[in-house]
């Protein structure tokens, strides 16, 4: 696992080792165990090193046996030792032990075609200087980030924006479009990012930089829904062998490794199968808790740790810690995300990183399996809408009526949040029920009133030509959309820099391209049914756990973060959304926050996802746009 980052100038201009050396530099944190580097004529590239295989012998950059194709790589390949033998029977040699060496190798084998082979989490740029090209490429779900720039003659890259912007011929500037996708998101779906000119490689991606700038962009892979027609037992029965492999592959590392241990179903069967190939004694689990006791779910995990004689590890956060780790948090977001889950991701990293150095989670289960009540809400709204007009206008009538009390603020929102989207096509009510800020919200929220709000879908649209006009499953749809944009760009970057902030390496059992492709297979009627999430996934955990773990409601890391607002961060909820720092911005309307902000702080409505998507924002906005004149909240 490294962190890896670079530049070539196209225009012919010499390259500059000082200036890799500062991009490298913004990205220890990935690779705090070793650096290397490649600078010569026009061309710069570098990385920062996480020693997981091959400790002494995998330092990069890694060259083929003519030294004329060089590699600078962060991932790992999960089937390396499999395509290795492949290769040294076709004469290659190899001078490490590591799966570094074996993608170049597999590059000048089979050219363009080798993504097909590789099974794993990557982000890498193979320079070949025999075809004077440079190639980059993505993992098939987007674990591993890479962004880009190409401006003013230059191309540079990075696994973390941090580092493009060390380079003096990227400037940073917010992209206006991309601030509306944030509030709308929560996040900034690729292939843009909150800066302007800045952008990110697409899951499944390849992007070929010829030496004379020309650029080549192409999906090597794209998840395809096609149901298959064999019975549900023997689709229990190959998704739980498909698992126990991708478990398996897992466990190849040189260095210390256990698993993140929520006592969710995923974590939890992931857990229970891991026991099949390692002493469970010898399965080291972390997980934590919180002292506000509606939110503290360890006694889950704890249940699972005891029923497998784990050696488990548990640590209770009071208040202060996670709040404090609100301020570690923006330190390495170069984006805004506004999952506040977040929080307890890093505070377990850094918990785990402790003893560890490589940890399995269990990312992806929910957009796999279907594991959000979202799903049987877009199957069973259907009968709704074919209900007459006038008695779903009373329905409407009835359901704007419902007053707001402590009781039932969260069930009021959300319903009317439901009825809200039904305005919408499928595809963008699915995005519009979870949004911080509703279309007509936006238009009240920004200071910008020029521009095309139907562009906030492009997003969506992009993966609907791609695959959703070809399948008229609505749940299959959903599945994919999640899949391709609130897993890759919210989820997976919450856990890739909350890890990695820490020096973790996080390893995804359910993200494994064979089992990934499988599950792609798998009806949808055997992923929700009826008001069961994860049906089939349910059906092989109650193998090996009890009722109370496999189907208890799901919560996920839940926080308090609305009553943190109303006490906790109500001071820097109001410096960050008072009316001085608002207006000195000029981006939002202050009267339009302002009323939101008292409207939580009195109890009137549960705005908390709002503000919280507001506050990191500006959070993020104040460490990157620091303006002289503002006190530090």
């Amino acid at each position: 696992m490294c962190g890896i980052c670079g530049y070539i100038s196209i225009d012919g201009i010499k390259a500059d080792s000082s200036i890799l050396q500062n991009m490298l530099n913004k990205i220890i944190h990935r690779g705090p165990d070793s650096e290397g580097s490649i600078v010569e004529e026009n061309v710069a590239i570098g990385m920062r090193r996480l020693k997981v295989i091959d400790i002494e012998g995998g330092n990069q950059p890694i060259f083929n046996e003519t030294k004329d194709v060089a590699i600078v790589y962060n991932g790992e390949i999960y089937n390396f030792l499999v395509i290795k033998e492949e290769l040294i029977k076709k004469g290659h040699l190899f001078n490490t032990n590591s799966d570094t060496e074996v993608i170049v190798h597999l590059y000048e084998e089979e050219g363009f075609d080798f993504f097909n082979k590789l099974n794993g989490m990557f982000s890498f740029c193979i320079w070949d200087k025999r075809k004077d090209l440079f190639v980059f490429a993505r993992d098939r779900f987007g674990k591993k980030p890479l962004h880009y720039s190409f401006n003013n003659g230059t191309f540079v890259f990075g696994s973390e924006i941090k580092s493009i912007l060390e380079h003096p011929r990227v400037e940073k500037r917010i992209n206006t479009l991309s601030l509306q996708k944030y509030f709308f998101y929560g996040y900034v779906p690729a292939p843009d990012t909150i800066f302007s000119g800045i952008l990110k490689l697409m899951p499944g991606e390849y992007l070929i930089l010829n030496i004379d700038g020309t650029i080549n962009k192409n999906y090597y892979w794209v998840p395809k829904f096609n149901d298959s027609d064999a019975d549900f037992e023997h689709l229990v029965k190959k998704t739980e062998l498909l698992l126990c492999e991708s478990i398996k592959r897992r466990l190849i590392s040189d260095v210390p490794l256990g698993v993140f241990l929520s006592g969710g179903v995923d974590s939890s069967l992931i857990v229970a199968l891991m026991s099949k190939y390692v002493d469970p004694k010898n399965i080291k689990t972390y997980s934590i808790g919180f002292e506000e006791k509606a939110f503290d779910e360890s006694t889950y995990s704890t249940r699972v740790a005891e029923l497998y004689h784990t050696d488990h590890h548990l640590k209770i956060f009071p208040v202060n810690e996670c709040l404090d780790a609100i301020d570690e948090i923006i330190d390495f977001l170069d984006e805004p995300v506004a999952d506040p889950s977040i929080i307890p991701t890093y505070l377990l990293s850094k918990f785990a990183k402790k003893d560890i150095t490589v940890a399995l989670g269990g990312d992806g289960g929910d957009e796999l399996f279907g594991g959000y009540p979202k799903y049987y809400v877009h199957k069973y709204i259907s009968y709704y809408e074919m209900l007459p007009l006038f008695i779903r206008k009373i329905v409407r009538i009835i359901v704007e009526s419902i007053p707001t009390s402590p009781d039932n603020r969260i069930f009021n929102y959300k319903i009317k949040r439901m009825f809200l989207g039904l305005k919408y096509p499928p595809v963008i009510r699915n995005q519009a029920w979870v949004a911080p800020f509703e279309l007509d919200e936006l238009k009240n929220l920004l200071l910008y009133n020029d521009l095309n709000y139907s562009e906030l879908f492009t997003n969506i649209n992009l993966h609907q030509d791609m695959f959703i006009s070809n399948n008229s499953d609505i749940v299959s749809n959903m599945l994919y959309l999640d899949t391709r944009l609130m897993l890759q760009d919210m989820f997976l970057v919450k856990v890739d820099r909350a890890s990695m902030a820490t020096s973790l390496e996080v390893r995804s059992p359910f993200l494994d391209k064979e089992l990934g492709e499988f599950v792609f297979t798998i009806p949808s009627k055997y992923k929700v049914k009826g008001f069961e999430t994860k049906y089939i996934l349910k059906k092989i955990a109650e193998k090996y756990l009890p009722p109370e773990i496999v189907y208890r409601g799901k919560r996920g890391f839940g926080l308090p973060i609305a009553h943190w607002l109303r006490k906790d961060l109500k001071e820097v909820l109001q410096h960050y959304l008072g009316k001085e720092f608002i207006e000195r911005q000029g981006i939002f309307n202050f009267n339009y926050i302002n009323n939101i902000v008292n409207d939580h702080l009195e109890g009137k409505r549960d705005a908390s996802t709002q503000l919280w998507a507001l506050l990191i924002f500006q959070l993020w906005y104040k460490k990157c746009f620091t303006y002289q004149g503002v006190p530090h909240g």
